[in-house]
């Protein structure tokens, strides 16, 4: 990291200008000396020496050309320029001479490559002077003049940053000899690279961002700005919003990758920050839809957005104006032609709006949905009646109930019941507020309806007493405050409100859907109430619901083996609901309950469900009871049962929080199922509490084969007195991980701890048995806390056991620490060639050894084991970078050894050298003899791999020029992708580097 001046400077430097560019006159006697700047861009009249800068300023990028239009007169003088030309880098140019003295001369070159936004500082041995450089490429001068036979030795004092850069100096030294000194060259190159942002559309805020989970930057501006920090070549970036400014949706154009040069990265804020009426509401006939954007909007883009919400009653164009709320032309206003109206149903309009500066387009697709009422029923429980007809605003119904039943029916499926803030009580009429086919519910409006605030959210169904009938109430017909089944045909909005189900009934829910395909709940906070048995706050049977934008609650249950869910689904066919944008919490049961549930989502149908709709959602299960003794709960935060076949789509882009209990998971999949965690190109963020029980695992899967990719997985922790507990990132039961692709998640962390010290502890980051010979666990980062317990606990990066021919590559394994045992990767029974290629790994550390970068055990033989770097922690007796305890090997080929004495252990013999041709052997390569072939054990290298850091708390991999070219530099190309990314091998040289990082950079011969 780089120190907080220096990050103070960046903030300060980096700025594209204008810039000014000054001239230094040296000895004119005359007058009338005139100088232009870019052929009379501005000018500057002289008449005695000094520094002189030019009206015009230029920008980072732009040339520059200072010339001479007219020499001195009384007298006559000849005077040159020299640094006179060249491209603006990042500040003000001080390096341009007009020397009019004949018996002096000028010092200077040329310079090229300079990128950093810091400058350059050279400094004259000689005299001492100094000159600071902020010309990118062309020509410089020192702004001192010398006499003939003055020596001169020209150095770089401070080398650029941001991005790092060297500089190296040619023809820096000699002596004048009546003549300016202009063939000084300075070439520039970079050893690290800052990582841009280029933010658009911010209009109030900060938008927070990290890099690698650590380093952070606060952007309030729109422009150009950069992290701190610069990153040398191969190393990896992952850039994550961690907060953007209120009502902004920020989007990145990339967030991932490998440093080969600036990374450049746009991050897209320009939103809608208000909506008035909110998107997803009531939109009266002739009313505005006023939209406030974060920056100037370009009205002409938007005029060609496009959707149903544009067919107006008499088909004339829709008005687009510009107006100012917090900066000019950010609000947008869309109104029907006087004549006109809104025409009635449910409406939609994609918006193709731009911002009127650079053209930039909203960072996410905004579909603008409203229902335009064909018919109204007004509510309020102040002055409301239900004798009243509630046609009007002075004549509202009480109840909503009696508001819904007073239509008898919408056959247009466009009524709309508007409901005042207050309190109502669903069970006023029936039992429960049973909705009807086309009639929307909009909470949340002003006293006397003048305004529609649905963020007020103060329009409340609550259930005061719960209705007799809820005595009876099951997990298939819960009591509920809402209610929607088949008779719901066309669509039904539900917004603005807060539902509230009462105590107590053996089954609570919030909302109940059943059979239907057409409830969209928008914008509320939904509280399942307290259940006996089960709680949920959306409760849907048979139906795939829109759930959006939603705070949504699970309740309580009470009794024995209950479960409190926040989302709750079955069905015996697939459904594929669209949840996006809510916060989902798990219901939370009393703590002195030792055997309940709380769920997130879960799903527990007989067929199963299309998640990929299931998005921008944060999951959280909550905390239970974890008395040793007696505990069995279970905290989930999204689970997907045990006979919901055939689910499929992918679910990516979610936050999964799992609690503190007997069992911890943040996804849990029971079932067979086509769907994948995670995609090629976004993950999930699944985070795990401290101090479960028996098990906290990030992802954990039961028999059956799945893809999981670029998930980020903080590890929770296990904490028992006495008896096995395990912690994982991602774990598959012992029935086997099938043809699984694992590739390129990230995990980190974790604990596992038996207090007594007899029983295992386990920690893993990856445990996949049985896999397919198509499995793949590849690209992925882990990096692993401790287990502490008895002799057989285990810390391991990768575990798999009776496996096929799997690809084991590119993994980085920085394992963690145990008392019992430490395995980098940790295998046993394999006799399939499971091919283990290109990670690099280190052993991790034990109290009493038996540490392997590599274990092998149950008889295990065909494996290959190639362009590996195997790091031993400790170098201590019963250690070994591959230690086989039983059986043999395939192949064991140019793999890299570092600090280990024994570089094979296999059965009872020690490999301690490296015989002819890189082949381990014993003694003298006499006892044992050598392994086998150079063919099959060859080319394998004992050294110091001189990674970034090969151990430490935080480990980085990546080579660097000290890594020596016989790792950079390998023959043996097995692959075409890398812990870089795909297509990465082998280098441009023709070459693979050994470990998991492809090295193309200086290495050391």
């Amino acid at each position: 990291m780089q120190s907080v001046s220096d990050f103070l400077q960046l903030r300060s430097i980096l700025n594209p200008g204008p810039f000014q560019i000054t001239v230094r006159v040296s000895g004119l006697v005359g007058s009338g000396l005139t100088l232009s700047l870019n052929s009379g861009l501005s000018s500057l009249t002289v008449n005695t020496d000094g520094d002189y800068s030019f009206p015009s300023q230029l920008l980072t990028g732009q040339s520059f050309t200072v010339t001479i239009t007219n020499q001195p007169v009384l007298p006559t003088q000849t005077c040159s320029v020299s640094g006179g030309s060249g491209v603006i880098g990042f500040g003000n140019i001080n390096s341009i001479i007009v020397n009019c003295d004949p018996l002096r001369y000028t010092l200077g070159g040329t310079i090229s490559g300079l990128d950093g936004a810091t400058g350059l500082t050279l400094t004259n041995a000689f005299d001492g002077s100094t000159l600071p450089v902020a010309v990118a490429s062309g020509t410089f001068a020192f702004t001192q003049t010398y006499v003939s036979g003055s020596t001169y030795n020209v150095t770089v004092t401070t080398q650029p940053n941001h991005p790092v850069q060297n500089c190296i100096v040619t023809n820096g030294s000699g002596t004048f000899a009546s003549a300016n000194i202009t063939n000084i060259t300075i070439n520039c190159t970079s050893t690290a690279f800052p990582i841009e942002i280029t933010a658009i559309g911010i209009g109030s805020g900060i938008l927070r961002l990290s890099n690698n989970g650590s380093e952070t930057i606060d952007i309030t501006t729109n422009g150009l700005h950069r992290f701190p920090t610069n990153l040398p070549p191969s190393s990896t970036y992952k850039i994550q919003i961690v907060s953007s400014p209120p009502e902004h949706q920020c989007v990145l154009s990339s967030s991932a990758g490998i440093v080969a040069g600036t990374v450049s990265i746009q991050a897209n804020c320009f939103s809608i920050l208000t909506y008035k009426p909110r998107n997803g509401g009531v939109l009266l006939p002739n009313e505005s839809i006023r939209l406030v954007f974060s920056a100037e909007v370009n009205t002409g883009s938007c005029s060609g957005s496009t959707g149903t919400l544009s067919n107006t009653t008499l088909a004339l164009p829709v008005n687009f104006t510009l107006a100012t709320t917090n900066l000019a032309n950010d609000t947008l206003l869309a109104t029907p032609a006087p004549t006109d109206t809104w025409q009635a149903g449910h409406r939609n309009l994609t918006l193709n709006c731009v911002t009127n500066v650079g053209s930039h387009p909203l960072s996410t697709n905004i579909t603008l949905s409203y229902l335009i009422p064909s018919n109204i029923r007004y509510v309020s429980d102040v002055g409301g009646l239900d004798g009243n007809d509630g046609l009007t605003t002075a004549t509202p119904k009480r109840n909503i109930q009696a508001a819904i039943d007073s239509f008898g029916g919408c056959p247009t499926g466009d009524c709309a019941v508007l409901v005042a803030q207050g309190s109502y009580d669903p069970a006023a009429i029936a039992d429960r507020i049973l909705l009807a086919s086309g009639i929307s519910l909009f909470g949340s409006y002003e006293p006397g309806f003048s305004d529609w605030k649905p963020e007020d959210k103060d329009s409340t169904i609550l259930m005061d007493t719960v209705p007799a009938s809820c005595a009876a109430a099951t997990a298939s017909n819960p009591c509920a405050s809402i209610v929607a089944d088949a008779t719901i045909t066309t669509p039904v909005v539900i917004s603005g409100f807060t539902i509230l189900s009462g105590d107590t009934a053996p089954h609570m829910a919030g909302v109940f859907i059943n059979s239907t395909n057409n409830v969209r709940l928008i914008d509320n906070v939904i509280k399942a109430g307290k259940g006996m048995d089960g709680s949920a706050g959306v409760n849907a049977i048979n139906s795939s619901p829109v759930i959006l934008l939603n705070q949504i609650d699970g309740g309580s249950c009470t009794m024995s083996a209950c479960t409190a869910a926040g989302l709750l689904f079955s069905s015996s066919s697939l459904i594929a609901p669209f949840i996006v944008g809510n916060r989902v919490d798990g219901g939370s049961p009393p703590l002195t309950l030792s055997n309940a549930s709380s769920v997130g989502l879960r799903y527990s149908g007989s067929v199963g469900i299309n998640v990929t709709n299931i998005r921008q959602n944060i999951f959280t299960a909550k905390n239970l009871n974890v008395v040793e003794a007696v505990s069995t709960t279970k905290s989930f935060a999204f689970e997907i049962g045990t006979t919901s076949n055939s689910s499929t789509g992918i679910l990516a882009n979610n936050q999964f929080n799992h609690g503190q209990a007997h069992r911890s998971y943040g996804i849990y999949i029971q079932s067979a199922t086509s769907l994948q965690i995670g995609s090629a190109t976004e993950g999930n963020l699944i985070t795990g509490a401290a101090d479960s029980i028996s098990e906290s695992i990030g992802i954990r899967i039961t028999t059956f084969p799945l893809t999981i990719r670029r998930n980020t997985i903080n590890l929770g922790s296990t904490l028992r007195n006495a008896g096995l507990n395990t912690t994982a990132g991602i774990y598959f039961d012992n029935s086997g991980g099938g043809n699984s692709i694992i590739e390129n998640n990230r995990i980190i962390g974790g604990s596992a701890t038996e207090v007594a010290n007899s029983a295992s502890s386990i920690l893993h980051g990856i445990y996949a048995p049985t896999l397919g010979a198509s499995s793949s666990i590849s690209g992925n980062l882990i990096r692993l806390g401790s287990s502490t317990g008895g002799t057989s606990s285990l810390v391991a990066g990768i575990t798999t056991s009776n496996s096929g021919a799997a690809l084991i590559a590119n993994n980085w394994i920085q394992n963690g620490t145990s008392n019992g045992n430490a395995r980098g990767i940790n295998l046993s029974s394999i006799f399939s060639p499971l091919r283990i290629f290109h990670n690099t790994v280190s052993s991790g550390s034990n109290t009493p050894g038996n540490d392997a970068a590599i274990y092998i055990t149950g008889f295990s033989n065909s494996m290959l084991i190639e362009n590996n770097i195997l790091l031993m922690n400790a170098d201590a007796v019963g250690n070994a970078c591959i230690f086989n305890v039983n059986g043999s090997s395939g192949a064991i080929r140019y793999n890299v050894f570092y600090n280990c004495a024994n570089f094979v252990s296999q059965g009872v013999s020690n490999y301690t050298e490296l015989c002819t041709g890189g082949v381990p052997g014993g003694t003298g390569c006499l006892v044992p003899l050598p392994m086998g072939t150079v063919a099959n054990f060859g080319n394998n290298l004992n050294l110091n791999p001189n990674l970034v850091t090969n151990f430490g708390i935080v480990s980085n991999y990546i080579p660097t020029a000290a890594t020596s070219c016989l790792i950079t530099k390998s023959p043996n190309v097995l692959l075409s992708d890398s812990f870089n990314g795909m297509g990465t091998r082998p280098g441009g040289d023709g070459a693979v580097s050994i470990g998991a990082i492809e090295y193309d950079l200086p290495c050391t011969p």
